[in-house]
């Protein structure tokens, strides 16, 4: 089964056009420990042409009828239901996320989940991220009993902080040690500020000399 799966908001496609620098292909795979024989098993394979544009093509494997008992098996003691995400593209070697929920949420959301790849700048995925969608319904039955699960995948612009001109701070501090010691920093600087931690000191001396020695009041005349 495949589905494709598009932003919705024009905003978010103009967000990855305009903050992205690398524009590339993206492969993450799905796997997940349930009937499986090795440690993972595939689950399904999210692949897109565009990291910018951000259309994807999903195509996941039903859950069968051992797939669900397990499932269940695994609610019964408030377990979680956890997959592997590996991640891999053009300029990045494959890189492994782990993501879980709970497997009893799973369940009722009727194998409803959302995907989302967080994406900087550079086009590495940092994080893959993996949660129950908001929403409760019963298992989607379908043919020689097989259940469909029901995924969405959204990739998030991940907004890198500034980085300081360290560089050029420390070539300032140079300079201005330089010219210094040259005599050619000239202080234009006012006399307050040149000279107000002595200016200060002796203002608030003053006051309080004021204060504690009050002048005598005068006599009055007889």
């Amino acid at each position: 089964m495949k589905t494709i799966i598009k932003f919705a908001y024009f905003f978010k496609i103009l967000q990855f056009v305009v903050g992205i620098d690398y524009d590339g292909w993206l492969n993450i795979k799905i796997e997940h420990k349930l009937n499986c024989e090795e440690d993972y098993c595939t689950r399904g394979n999210i692949a897109l042409k565009s990291i910018r544009t951000g259309t994807s093509v999903i195509e996941q494997k039903p859950f069968t009828k051992q797939h669900i008992e397990e499932l269940k098996e695994i609610a019964d003691y408030d377990g979680f239901y956890t997959i592997r995400t590996l991640v891999t593209s053009a300029e990045n070697k494959e890189t492994e996320f782990l993501s879980s929920v709970k497997a009893r949420a799973f369940l009722e959301s009727g194998l409803s989940d959302v995907i989302n790849a967080w994406v900087l700048p550079n086009g590495a995925v940092t994080v893959v991220s993996f949660q129950v969608a908001n929403i409760s319904r019963t298992l989607q039955y379908e043919t020689n009993e097989r259940y469909a699960v029901n995924s969405n995948f959204y990739l998030r612009y991940v907004d890198q902080a500034p980085v300081p001109d360290t560089t050029s701070y420390i070539q300032k501090l140079e300079r201005e040690r330089e010219a210094r010691e040259k005599g050619d920093l000239k202080d234009n600087r006012s006399f307050l500020a040149k000279y107000w931690m002595y200016i200060v000191p002796i203002a608030i001396f003053v006051m309080i000399s004021g204060a504690t020695n009050p002048e005598p009041a005068a006599q009055a005349s007889r």
